[in-house]
């Protein structure tokens, strides 16, 4: 049976959990099947199994999409463990598409965007229409079955170029169902059949397990939602959804569409309810709806909602939303030391870092918060804001420091030996100037290879300085950028200059075999211009080597061979080069599924490896985790975790809600449907998330002075639309506009 646990509460839910977790009569001997949203949702259901259980042992957490999949590998023959239509193997299926001239230029308007492009532009291409058909498998089943049959859909108004759109979007796909089996994209449909045949214990005997809980999903697509209702009739399926409101508000909308449809005469059955909800709830509206709607009469769904009861303006406003209920003006009387909801307007992000240093501290100070893990600050764009951190955070003295941890920044750029191959790998494709050499070189895990330390390297800085090398492995190496192929300010120059000053007695002021000494190198000084030497061998074989497009079989191969030849990890980077090898690892595996590897499959150049290998280590899954500090992280890595106090920066108009317009082929953009994820509306139901996720209280801040002159600049819209509905509330004579005035600053 499918069950629906609803609750306002993360805690509630999480209780509702484990009590059915090993439930008497369960199989000992089987996993407990749990479907999360993200990484960080999965630690913190860890560690509540764990802190209730004294372990967490024998529970198999699995995201929805994949976990599907394999219960319809049980059930149907010929079905493969993982799915070819995942979006990082059908990239490569995309692309291999877009490198077929013949079927590029069939298609005038594909052609189009192909024209010009380079191996980099054409993988970044594939990944975007990788992602736009993932999208189309989820929401649009009914689509990419009619192109199968060689059926047009209505996408639209019918313009030439959105025919034209369909037209190779339809073609690429037949494609691509053909490449990965031709009864593949017909598992859905399968799955339903086989699913209706079936009976419990034909289940339990094709692997199904009796029982699975997904826990905590911001949103579900239909597709997904009809297959948990047929496996409802099989097995016990629990579905345990964060509803913000206890009341039927799914015929809410927001005030502009209400008078919108007023001017119609259709705003029969409609109302806003709670503005906030309306406005900024809408993906959860059409979740929480259509499950409830497609489960059907089977299923059953209880609700415990939990009211805040700390009288404060964040309780008040989170019942609000809860009790679908309106701040009426003047209606809120705020307690003198009530400081539950704050907005801070600052000249830059640095500034509102420094300000919130002192917001926290402050917390401390007053008893509000006792542990920094308590504190969750979010912020739109965690790589801008994450030097700021540390420069604000991470230079406090020791009285004022704060423990704190960035989490879920991108891996490419904070894993030491993910940085040095990637740096390594833009190194021998380039020019080779002689500062980028040297970059790499002084990278520690490099440096600790080479046997340099810190005054070694300084000394192979001075010496390049003056044997005057500039770029170039040599005379051949210039030439291939049409130029004269000189050795003039080569490495090979500069490395001859070097050994000749070695060489030498120092102060030679006379050329040598047309040569200048240079470096004057003495003793053991010359270990590290042997190490320098060394390092140039290393890099021509591997420039030598890159220069050849390969299988990827090859490139994993050479990709290990680069991180043995030049890096020297200790420490922390021991697990960070785990986690490199394992990316290159699933690299492998996901290029061999896309097609890759089979025989004739083309072989695959420098840049893309260089590429993909980027993209797989900035996967946004690996997300950000709680920690034991403070934890800054981007605004999605942690949704729906409650904290006793929730930040979040940087809200600045354009910055949040992001100005992401969908792509220009996106067909799903012309015929939107009800519970389509759009990053607009997301993003949003984020800022609610966040918004009943703090317990304690919400502190946000924006930058709105301009550092130059002082001008105003205008918050996010959402910021706006929050103080619109609380100044009212919180005035004293809402009619007043000096009352108003005084409750903005409030």
């Amino acid at each position: 049976m499918l069950q629906i646990h609803f609750s306002n509460r993360f805690e509630v839910l999480t209780r509702q959990l484990l009590d059915r977790l090993g439930a008497q009569g369960s199989n000992p001997f089987a996993a407990e099947q749990l479907i999360v949203p993200s990484s960080a949702v999965r630690r913190s259901v860890t560690l509540a199994i764990a802190e209730a259980h004294g372990i967490c042992a024998n529970v198999e957490f699995s995201y929805l999409a994949p976990w599907l999949w394999r219960q319809m590998g049980m059930l149907l023959q010929d079905v493969a463990p993982e799915s070819p239509f995942v979006p990082a193997v059908l990239t490569w299926r995309v692309y291999a598409a877009l490198s077929d001239s013949t079927f590029v230029c069939a298609h005038p308007r594909l052609a189009s965007y192909v024209g010009g492009a380079d191996d980099v532009m054409r993988f970044e291409l594939a990944n975007r229409i990788a992602g736009l058909l993932d999208q189309y498998i989820t929401y649009r089943p009914d689509w990419l079955d009619a192109w199968r049959q060689n059926r047009t859909v209505d996408v639209g108004t019918g313009a030439d170029s959105e025919l034209a759109d369909e037209r190779w979007q339809a073609a690429l796909w037949r494609k691509l169902a053909t490449a990965a089996g031709g009864a593949a994209p017909d598992c859905g449909t399968s799955f339903i059949e086989a699913l209706g045949r079936s009976n419990p214990l034909q289940a339990r005997a094709s692997g199904l397990a009796s029982c699975a809980h997904v826990f905590a999903l911001p949103t579900m697509p239909a597709l997904h939602i009809a297959w948990l209702q047929q496996m409802g009739r099989l097995l016990d399926v629990h579905v345990y959804v964060l509803n913000p409101c206890q009341e039927f508000w799914f015929e809410l909308i927001d005030r502009r569409r209400l008078g919108h449809l007023a001017l119609r005469g259709r705003a029969q059955h409609h109302e806003e309810g709670n503005r906030l909800l309306a406005a900024w709830g809408r993906q959860t509206q059409a979740y929480v709806d259509g499950l409830v709607d497609s489960a059907g009469v089977g299923a059953t769904d209880d609700g415990d909602f939990r009211p805040n009861d700390a009288g404060t303006l964040l309780a008040t406003l989170q019942n609000s939303i809860l009790e679908l209920i309106e701040l009426a003006p003047g209606s809120t009387a705020l307690a003198a030391d009530d400081r539950s909801l704050e907005v801070h307007v600052c000249h830059s992000l640095t500034r509102e870092l420094e300000v919130l240093q002192d917001h926290l501290l402050g917390l401390f100070a007053s008893g509000a918060v006792q542990h920094p893990s308590e504190i969750l600050v979010v912020t739109p764009d965690l790589e801008a804001a994450a030097p700021l951190i540390e420069a604000v955070f991470g230079t406090a003295p020791r009285d004022r420091h704060i423990p704190y941890t960035v989490s879920g920044r991108a891996r490419s750029t904070v894993n030491a030996p993910a940085r040095a191959l990637l740096t390594l790998l833009s190194l021998v494709a380039s020019r080779f100037n002689a500062s980028a050499v040297f970059s790499v070189l002084q990278q520690d895990i490099v440096a600790r290879r080479f046997n340099l330390d810190g005054d070694a390297l300084q000394r192979v800085h001075d010496w390049l300085r003056s044997s005057g090398t500039r770029w170039g492995l040599d005379g051949p190496h210039r030439a291939s950028f049409g130029v004269p192929g000189t050795t003039d300010h080569t490495w090979v120059d500069g490395l001859d200059r070097l050994f000749l000053g070695y060489a030498l007695p120092t102060q030679v002021v006379e050329p040598f075999a047309d040569l200048l000494p240079a470096g004057d190198a003495e003793g053991s000084e010359a270990l590290a211009l042997g190490a320098l030497w060394q390092f140039l061998v290393h890099l021509r074989a591997l420039h030598s080597a890159v220069a050849t497009a390969r299988q990827p079989q090859s490139w994993r191969g050479l990709l290990l061979d680069a991180i043995d030849g030049f890096m020297s990890p200790v420490g922390d980077e021991l697990d960070d080069l785990g986690e490199l090898l394992a990316a290159i690892r699933e690299l492998g595996q996901t290029m061999q599924r896309g097609g890759l590897g089979d025989a004739g499959a083309r072989p695959v150049p420098l840049s893309i490896v260089r590429a993909a290998l980027e993209q797989q280590l900035d996967d946004p899954v690996r997300g950000g985790v709680p920690t034991g500090g403070v934890t800054f992280s981007s605004m999605s890595s942690l949704r729906s975790l409650p904290f006793r106090v929730v930040c979040v920066i940087g809200l600045n108009d354009g910055v949040f809600p992001s100005a992401m317009r969908p792509l220009e082929f996106d067909l799903m953009a012309l015929q939107p449907r009800r519970g389509d994820r759009q990053r607009r509306t997301d993003e949003r139901n984020l800022l609610l998330d966040l918004l009943l996720a703090a317990r304690h209280s919400l502190y946000l801040s924006h930058t709105g002075r301009s550092v130059r002159d002082n001008a105003p600049l205008p918050p996010s819209v959402p910021i706006s639309e929050l103080l619109d509905m609380l100044i009212p509330a919180i005035a004293e004579d809402p009619s007043s506009p000096d009352s108003l005035a005084q409750a903005r600053r409030r």
